[in-house]
């Protein structure tokens, strides 16, 4: 599952918080309001309809004109023997290539540059949906996810590579129909003839290799899925020894995606067939018709030679066109992936935030504050259900007896709903939570790690002015001084280049006791007035669980910083100033856990 609203941040993110106008939400998206990504890439390209297109259709255009120039260049001057009219017409056909010529090589270039840049800004757009904390969360697998963010976004883009030929094509294809007519009216009708069998071959295949590339890219989607899970797992499959059936369980899903992608080609290949079938049978007709007129004398030599080149020039272009199914189905069904998506997220395609101006200008909202970015008191965490208070100075417990409390907590202090938490005398909701991230730090249970060095993994959120001036390792005291609050300070023997080790993305060279206390160290080197931290250490022993207890509440204990524990560890509860304890969504008791291990149900939850 993918949590848009995670608190991690990759390590490249620094900065100051964003404007105000950052806050606000996105606009709710309903079916009924989706904006077509399709649509969305052509609007962003108004060049594309009256520069480029235009510039391609006399490309178009001139190659269409070639043969009938050399025609009238045969008759009038060859087999005339006029030598003026030979030598303008020879240079006159050698100016319309070089025009032709030259207005493709600018459409091609213009056509490709739009097509890299909207594949770029989709791919920006969508990560950018998914790491802002005010989206949506989806639950779809991280590996969906990547296949739409790459593959699909691409595909989508096609349709500006796919316009500045298959317009152009078609008003030459319609022009020559029209010289055929005036050459001869058989050759019109046959050329027509072509191009209506052609429309209801497209007609009938469409829809159905619509239908065959979705199922397509959803099996590979969910191959990819499938591979990126078992890659994160690696190290409990190598520890479980069941890689053989993590193999099996891959080669099954490439296999179906395999075979989606088969059955499509062979659509595909049948769409191809029919229409080469078509456009052969048409030309054939043409240039039947063409020799019977030129032996009874109704079309001259030039003529003749005019009409096999404009026929074999449409049969051309028509077997181009016969391929926009083909393309159409593949980038719309892309796109539609694209776009729920987005809306999956609660965003939008065109949404301002996402744009690629917002996002190279945006930061993260560590704020800025004293000589080392350290920020202020905020004025404690307060929550509304449960009627809890954490002031600034005191590291407080949240044990909950049911997890749903605590998941409902850790959701209203994220500001993933409103659940009435406030920041001092801020409310934490989804329209306030991107302004106040600079203040509130929420590391949920499931945790994650980004590629680089341990360093780097640390330095994610720490206060501007810290780890930046040590990224030699010329001064890691912040650095220690994580590691001790996390209970880690053996992984800079365990690890081999210390901090300057490689960390796999999600922590794949790591134990999970290591990842853990990676993520805790994080959190303190955030040095976040206010920090909330949900089953920080459930994947150590109780020994290492003692020792963090104690460096996390002496790290936090500070006039201006407060901490909420949601846990039901007995060491954090023990080391905790104070704990509440909730049952049925409500206070049912608070007091140090000394005292409240006197109540049975309080010290049958904690026994657990």
């Amino acid at each position: 599952m993918l949590d848009s609203s995670s608190s991690a941040v990759p390590p490249a993110a620094t900065g100051a918080a964003p404007p105000a106008d950052a806050d606000a939400p996105p606009p709710r998206v309903t079916p009924s309001r989706r904006r077509g990504v399709m649509a969305s890439i052509v609007r962003a390209h108004p060049s594309m309809l009256w520069f480029v297109v235009p510039l391609a259709t006399v490309s178009e255009a001139a190659e269409m004109v070639l043969p009938i120039l050399l025609g009238m260049v045969i008759d009038r001057g060859i087999v005339d023997g006029d030598l003026t009219a030979t030598l303008l017409g020879a240079a006159l056909v050698i100016g319309v290539r070089l025009v032709g010529t030259l207005m493709w090589v600018i459409t091609f270039l213009a056509s490709q540059k739009a097509v890299l840049y909207e594949r770029h800004r989709l791919r920006v757009g969508l990560t950018g949906a998914v790491l802002d904390p005010r989206s949506r969360r989806i639950d779809r697998p991280a590996g969906e996810v990547l296949s739409i963010a790459t593959s699909d976004a691409d595909k989508a883009s096609d349709v500006l590579d796919m316009l500045p030929w298959g317009i152009p094509s078609a008003l030459a294809i319609l022009g020559a129909t029209i010289w055929m007519a005036f050459q001869d009216v058989w050759l019109a009708v046959a050329m027509l003839a072509g191009i209506v069998v052609m429309v209801l071959v497209v007609r009938v295949i469409t829809p159905t290799l619509s239908a065959r590339y979705d199922a397509q890219q959803t099996q590979a989607a969910e191959a990819a899925a499938t591979a990126t899970d078992l890659v994160h797992g690696l190290r409990v499959l190598q520890g479980l020894g069941v890689q053989s059936r993590a193999r099996a369980q891959y080669r099954r899903r490439s296999r179906i995606a395999l075979d989606a992608a088969l059955v499509n080609s062979r659509f595909s290949g049948l769409s191809s067939g029919l229409t080469t079938l078509v456009t052969g049978a048409m030309m054939a007709a043409v240039v039947v018709i063409a020799v019977l007129r030129g032996l009874q004398g109704e079309l001259g030599i030039g003529a003749l030679i005019a009409v096999v080149g404009v026929a074999r020039q449409v049969m051309g272009s028509l077997q181009g066109l016969a391929e926009i199914p083909v393309w159409w189905a593949s980038m719309s069904t892309s796109a539609r992936r694209v776009r729920d998506l987005f809306a999956d997220l609660g965003r939008e395609v065109d949404d301002p935030a996402l744009s690629l101006a917002a996002l190279s200008t945006a930061r993260d909202q560590r704020g800025d504050g004293g000589a080392h970015g350290r920020r202020a008191a905020a004025g404690g965490l307060h929550l509304a259900r449960p009627a809890v208070s954490v002031p600034d100075g005191s590291v407080v417990a949240l044990a909950c007896e049911d997890v749903r409390d605590a998941d409902a907590v850790i959701d209203a202090v994220s500001g993933r709903t409103d659940g009435g938490a406030r920041l001092g005398e801020q409310a934490l909701t989804p329209r306030s939570l991107a302004g106040l991230r600079a203040d509130l730090l929420v590391e949920p249970h499931v945790v994650d790690l980004f590629d680089g060095t341990l360093r780097e993994q640390l330095a994610t959120r720490a206060p501007a002015g810290t780890a930046e001036d040590s990224t030699d390792g010329s001064d890691d005291a912040w650095a220690d001084a994580a590691l001790e609050a996390a209970g880690a300070q053996d992984l800079l023997r365990i690890l081999p280049e210390g901090y300057d080790e490689r960390i796999l993305d999600r922590g794949a060279n790591l134990s999970g006791g290591q990842r853990q206390r990676i993520a805790l160290a994080r959190a303190v080197a955030a040095d976040t007035p206010v920090l909330v931290l949900q089953d920080p250490t459930t994947a150590v022993d109780a020994v290492t669980e003692q020792h963090i207890a104690e460096a996390l509440v002496a790290a936090r204990s500070r006039t201006d910083r407060a901490t909420l524990l949601v846990t039901r560890s007995p060491a954090l509860l023990r080391g905790a100033e104070r704990v509440v304890y909730v049952k049925d969504g409500a206070v049912a008791a608070e007091g140090d856990h000394l005292t409240l291990l006197e109540r049975e149900d309080y010290r049958e939850m904690v026994q657990r």
